[in-house]
């Protein structure tokens, strides 16, 4: 693969995250993709040409992005609050992913990976899968509040997350 094809194969997941976060999944085809990364017609389709391999495309990214934003930061406040701000697309992109159950069931191996890896990082981080697991039901569960509802201060957002932190555990 050419460094070119790898660009726009990026483009094209950070497109799907676009439309899965603004549209939502029914919107996902491989022509909204291309119009949103201002690509020709047939572009999506020829790199991936499956909706499944769109998804799993869109499903990795999201994951990729979200791991850098928290490796690159050790602040979980101000991580989540990039997540609801100016991350908020790709927040609902991946909440969309994770509750329709057509998309659940075409990703599920893909999905599996990927939230294991997660799980991973944060049994690490507090010496048990069971609170890892718990962690991050928990901050999703903070995540979609404020998506829902608007975002919060900083300073309620550090004292829920020093709530959650609490309760698992870590603090």
């Amino acid at each position: 693969m050419s460094v070119r094809d790898g660009d726009r194969k990026l483009r094209l997941a950070d497109a799907a995250i676009d439309v899965l976060g603004t549209d939502g999944v029914r919107a996902l085809t491989h022509r909204a993709v291309d119009a949103r990364a201002g690509l020709p017609q047939g572009t999506c389709s020829y790199h991936y040409p499956t909706r499944n391999a769109l998804l799993t495309a869109a499903l990795e990214r999201i994951a990729a992005l979200d791991l850098a934003d928290s490796d690159a930061n050790p602040d979980l406040a101000a991580v989540l609050a990039g997540w609801v701000t100016e991350g908020a697309t790709r927040t609902r992109a991946r909440f969309m992913l994770m509750l329709d159950p057509q998309t659940r069931a075409e990703l599920g191996p893909a999905a599996a990976r990927l939230a294991g890896s997660f799980v991973e990082r944060g049994a690490a981080l507090l010496g048990s899968v069971e609170r890892a697991r718990l962690l991050i039901g928990l901050l999703d569960g903070l995540l979609l509040d404020e998506l829902t509802r608007g975002t919060l201060p900083e300073q309620q957002r550090r004292e829920r997350i020093d709530t959650v932190l609490k309760l698992v555990g870590n603090r």
